[in-house]
């Protein structure tokens, strides 16, 4: 049997829905949480898009999954797929992309099983027209990822009070490495080269080319390494991408700019970095704060979305938008070791309070229980 505080959860068959060819922060999430899940000694099985990166992942660490070619294809096998869910006795299904509820909302009137939406996104326009009233009156809970998308979530979508809840995402929170990554030695850079970070999916509002242009500004003891997928199998935009390296080359900055290109191992290359930068737009969560406070990491975030409320004093927040702002707060952070120090001991401590994923996953499991 598996502890949570005082109440013990009995073993549960979870099924976790992201029919996705992306690999970012949404489709790690169920994998993530769904190992952990294992751990805790639940079965846990996967329903995803054949040949993505998730559908490799989902059969290496979960207890079976099934893939689809299409979403198409999995309305054609509504009644084979409800009894693979009856065979596998799942009491719980997790869908954590909205245009996987329809799907989802018919396989649980087939079987019955209790259905989760986790909204990674956060919903921007009302949806309450008889189409959306359907789906949600059948989601028994909806997991909204923070307080900021929790406010939207109530206003555009119909759910009851009782049904929706915030409950913010989680990471590992692992001993610090002895020896960080040594960045600099691997990109052939000086010792003394200031190394600016960020991590994450490149994709519009992200904020990775507000960083460029930021760092025409900046001169050369300063360096930006990109770390993100660098086409769409890998979750990269490639408009966006190509953009990006538009920008680079016309404003001779490719001296100071590195695209490091995907890692399965992140926390590698933010040990290495001085300062993370996180300027999303309008970001519903901001996962890589999380992954950054748990390395320790001095941390510049945009003051918009969630972010603040994540990263709260432990950072230095700047308005996205302003070049000139940003620029100026990578500066003076790379250049003041002490003021560094001290926001990377703060987000360390916050990390570990707040966002460990044991401690998520332990409350996503009594959530279940409850319902």
């Amino acid at each position: 049997m598996v502890f949570i505080t005082r109440e013990v959860v009995l073993p549960m068959n979870i099924l976790h829905i992201c029919l996705s060819h992306g690999f970012g922060g949404l489709e790690m999430y169920p994998l993530r949480v769904g190992k952990e899940m294992k751990a805790l000694g639940h079965q846990v099985f996967g329903l995803t898009f054949q040949g993505s990166e998730i559908a490799e992942v989902m059969q290496r660490e979960f207890d079976a999954s099934w893939e689809l070619e299409t979403r198409g294809n999995g309305y054609k096998q509504l009644f084979k797929l409800a009894d693979w869910i009856k065979q596998h006795q799942i009491q719980y299904v997790h869908c954590h992309k909205s245009s996987d509820l329809l799907l989802a909302v018919l396989l649980k009137k087939l079987c019955g099983f209790k259905l989760i939406y986790t909204d990674h996104m956060g919903v921007k326009k009302p949806k309450k027209d008889i189409f959306h009233r359907f789906i949600y009156r059948n989601v028994d809970q909806l997991l909204s990822i923070s307080q900021f998308t929790l406010a939207h979530n109530k206003k555009a979508l119909p759910v009851k009070d009782e049904c929706i809840q915030a409950l913010w995402l989680g990471t590992d929170i692992s001993e610090l490495p002895t020896e960080k990554a040594d960045l600099k030695a691997e990109l052939k850079l000086a010792p003394e080269t200031f190394m600016i970070g960020i991590v994450g999916r490149l994709s519009p509002g992200k904020g990775h080319f507000e960083l460029l242009q930021a760092m025409t500004h900046l001169d050369e003891r300063f360096h930006l390494v990109v770390v993100g997928g660098l086409n769409a199998k890998q979750g990269g935009d490639d408009p966006y991408i190509a953009k990006l390296k538009t920008y680079v080359a016309d404003h001779e900055i490719a001296s100071k700019v590195t695209f490091y290109g995907f890692s399965s191992t992140p926390e590698k290359q933010l040990s290495g970095m001085d300062v993370v930068a996180i300027p999303s737009h309008l970001e519903a969560f901001g996962l890589t704060v999380i992954e950054a406070m748990a390395q320790g990491k001095a941390i510049i975030g945009a003051n918009t979305g969630a972010i603040p409320e994540i990263l709260d004093d432990a950072g230095v927040l700047v308005d996205p938008l302003n070049v000139d702002a940003l620029a100026a707060a990578m500066s003076d952070l790379c250049l003041d070791q002490s003021k560094r120090e001290v926001l990377a001991k703060a987000a360390r401590e916050r990390a570990e309070q707040q966002f460990d994923q044991k401690v998520h996953v332990r409350k996503l499991l009594s959530i279940y229980q409850m319902l």
